[in-house]
């Protein structure tokens, strides 16, 4: 590593800056201390104490706590300068400021850049890492794994242009920087650093303060290599020495080849920090008087899924067809039109996915290489993607479920049995008794003589349930009255019946409630034809999602993925589950669904997607202001109108259970099975008359000749004894 030989102040500086880091609770005496050059140092003038005062209200109007003061060592070459540095620094770790300094002359001599040959002769696109990966099934080396990087715009000339050990990791807090004396060819470096594409430390939370002591230096600010974005927060501040006032400009760029917007902060007559606060409370927020880009043009993404079937990015209707970019692409558009920009879209079929080789595909792989400078729509806000883009703002949720139409109601229970709750059939059980009790008194007590006995009563009131006839031809009145009654109970017993078993038949069920229940139904399952089912279901860690993926939907292999009119078709003909993106199924029910089709439609969510966001690249350097903008469509309701709009709602049930419905074997499955369980009676029963009628004949027989043997031994024997 090169060495360089700094001012004696600067070394100097810097222990003071390390001995007040290290000791706590230290006294104003002990910075006097720390000078070793011999001489002493006057008493401090006031405008220095002011000075210090003026950076810190500053900074804590922005909510800063934590400062790095970056200093060239030309700036302090002068033991008054060296003072000032001192001073200042006291002053901002006595106030409680986290402060820490850099050197603008620790320059990265180790291969930090390109040389300056290689820079005008063969532009470096992309920064690339390799790292190795093992394949544990073979142990060798796999395929080199390749994660890119932004493209190494910043080029050194060995002179005013050299690289920097400076480097400002991303934060999540705010933080200050205080620029000394920006003029000079090593400040200015720092600048042109900080400013290229691959670092871009100009951001939101970084709040840069450039100090100088000569007006014109501002100008320097021109130059293209020092590109001041709309959404960082870069102010000047300058003081002439003998002047009693100082001057607070903010400072920014359209674009690196664009002129420098200068907007005065409180005039030139600021006195104190108390007329700086003033004037910032009445500047307000920088970044609403940056929202004029002047027809820049960006590079940007657009993702049609199904290139087959669109039409055209307006075309409501076939809004079920690539949704996400139909309904995001009206925010950048309005996006452009609030900022004034322009879009170089680039058409890509898929989103990306991450990829074996550590690379990514489709859209994800144009921001991984550096193609695009933002999305014209959102995606799903992903981890691995978080390592590629930057995403600004979310806009909507895209919820992706299994619908189905729940079974018919005769598909999963016995309807004939339904209508006879408990208390039903204690009322039928209680009629019969009453009805065959009446009957038998009828029969003891009457004067008339009945070719019917008791079992004929009971038979009877079971005809009469069953609306079967009477073959007994009665003459009192009293019992034609008995049974007149009673076909007309059981005449509107079966009406109420019937009338309840059209219903049932008519309506769906409630059987499949959960996942679990799904998976454990007759219901076969389809699936989108889109890569991020795919993938989530494979990612899915919930035991339920991931039981119904093994069992109905991994063992079908490609042919479970179909497009959505296809699935939904099936959903509607048949015992048909299909996951779809909700607002797509929603749209197709509305275009071919009848109304009773409508009802009994339920859905079920086996794993919940990401909010969606739009993306940018790394490092883009108007993020903060497209974030606002979109922030504001969202409060103003134009995201809610757009939704409206592109999202079609659930459809209602409005026309009822009624319409015509076919019956066949499945509603009539019990039925069929009471009648085959008849037959098999039936058939039982005369098998086994037949079999008693020949065990009995065969009984008589037997016993018959076991009479006739006795007979005719008996015969034999009075023959003997007649002959002796």
């Amino acid at each position: 590593m090169k060495t360089f030989n700094f001012n004696p102040h600067f070394i100097l500086l810097i222990c003071c800056i390390l001995r007040v880091a290290t000791s706590s609770g230290a006294e104003p005496d002990e910075f006097a201390s720390a000078e070793q050059t011999g001489h002493s140092i006057a008493e401090e003038p006031t405008t220095q104490s002011s000075d210090a005062q003026i950076f810190m209200e500053y900074f804590r109007w922005h909510g800063v706590h934590n400062i790095l003061l970056i200093v060239c060592p030309q700036d302090a070459a002068t033991s008054e300068e060296h003072h000032k540095l001192k001073t200042l620094l006291r002053q901002f770790i006595a106030n409680g400021f986290s402060t820490r300094i850099f050197n603008g002359e620790d320059y990265d001599e180790g291969g930090g850049a390109p040389s300056a040959m290689k820079a005008q002769t063969e532009p470096e696109p992309v920064n690339t890492t390799v790292t190795p990966t093992v394949d544990s099934t073979r142990g060798a080396p796999a395929l080199s794994r390749t994660t890119y990087g932004p493209p190494r715009t910043f080029r050194s000339d060995n002179s005013t242009r050299r690289p920097l050990r400076l480097q400002l990791p991303a934060l999540t807090y705010k933080s200050g920087i205080l620029l000394w004396r920006f003029g000079s060819a090593c400040a200015l470096n720092v600048l042109r650093w900080a400013a290229a594409p691959e670092h871009n430390y100009f951001t939101t939370n970084r709040f840069w303060l450039l100090h100088t002591v000569e007006p014109t230096h501002i100008s320097l600010l021109e130059d293209e290599d020092i590109f001041l974005p709309p959404d960082g927060e870069v102010r000047v501040v300058f003081q002439q020495p003998d002047a009693q006032f100082f001057a607070l400009v903010d400072v920014y760029k359209i674009a690196a080849d664009r002129p420098l917007r200068r907007t005065s902060v409180g005039g030139r007559d600021l006195r104190d920090a108390g007329d700086m606060l003033q004037a910032l409370s009445k500047f307000g927020s920088a970044i609403s008087y940056r929202q004029n880009l002047e027809g820049l043009t960006f590079k940007t993404g657009l993702v049609i899924a199904f290139p087959d079937m669109f039409t055209n990015i307006e075309d409501l209707s076939l809004r079920h067809i690539d949704t996400i970019s139909k309904v995001n692409n009206r925010l950048t558009l309005e996006l452009a039109n609030k900022l004034n920009l322009r879009f170089n879209t680039h058409q890509v079929d898929n989103y990306g996915w991450h990829q074996p080789n550590g690379s990514f595909d489709g859209l994800m792989g144009r921001f991984q290489r550096y193609e695009l400078d933002f999305g014209q729509m959102a995606i799903f806000m992903r981890l691995d993607r978080i390592a590629i883009v930057d995403f600004v703002a979310e806009t909507y949720r895209i919820r992706a479920g299994i619908m189905f139409r729940q079974p018919p109601l005769s598909a999963v229970a016995n309807i004939f049995a339904m209508p006879f709750a408990s208390d039903v059939w204690i009322a039928i059980l209680l009629l019969m008794i009453f009805t065959i009790g009446i009957f038998m008194v009828e029969l003891v007590y009457s004067p008339h003589t009945h070719e019917i006995d008791i079992l004929d009563c009971v038979v009877f009131v079971w005809g009469a349930m069953c609306q079967q006839g009477f073959y007994a031809n009665l003459l009192n009145r009293s019992a034609r009255v008995i049974i007149f009654t009673t076909f007309v109970s059981t005449l509107f017993l079966y009406t109420s019946f019937s009338a309840n078993i059209v219903a049932l038949l008519q309506s769906p069920s409630e059987a499949i409630q959960t996942l679990s229940d799904l998976t454990q139904s007759p219901l076969e399952i389809g699936v989108q034809d889109t890569v991020y089912n795919k993938i989530y279901f494979n990612e899915s860690t919930d035991p339920v999602t991931n039981h119904l993926y093994h069992k109905k939907i991994a063992p079908k292999g490609e042919n479970i993925f179909m497009r959505p009119p296809v699935g939904m078709e099936k959903m509607r003909t048949g015992l048909f589950a299909y996951q779809v993106e909700l607002q797509a199924g929603y749209q197709i029910i509305s275009n071919t669904f009848s109304e009773p089709e409508k009802c009994g439609l339920k859905e079920l969510e086996p794993f919940q997607l990401p909010m969606i966001a739009v993306p940018t690249r790394k490092n883009f350097p108007y993020k903060e202001l497209f974030r606002r903008q979109l922030r504001w469509q969202r409060e103003v309701g134009l995201m809610n109108r757009e939704e409206l709009k592109w999202f079609p709602q659930k459809p209602k049930c409005e026309g009822g259970m009624g319409g015509f419905v076919s019956i066949g074997i499945t509603e009539c499955r019990y039925a069929l099975g009471i009648f085959g369980f008849g037959l098999l009676l039936s058939a039982f029963s005369f098998i086994l008359e037949l079999a008693v009628n020949y065990a009995w004949n065969l009984v008589k027989k037997i016993h018959r000749n076991k009479k006739q043997r006795e007979a005719s031994g008996a015969t034999n024997g009075y023959t003997g004894d007649f002959l002796y």
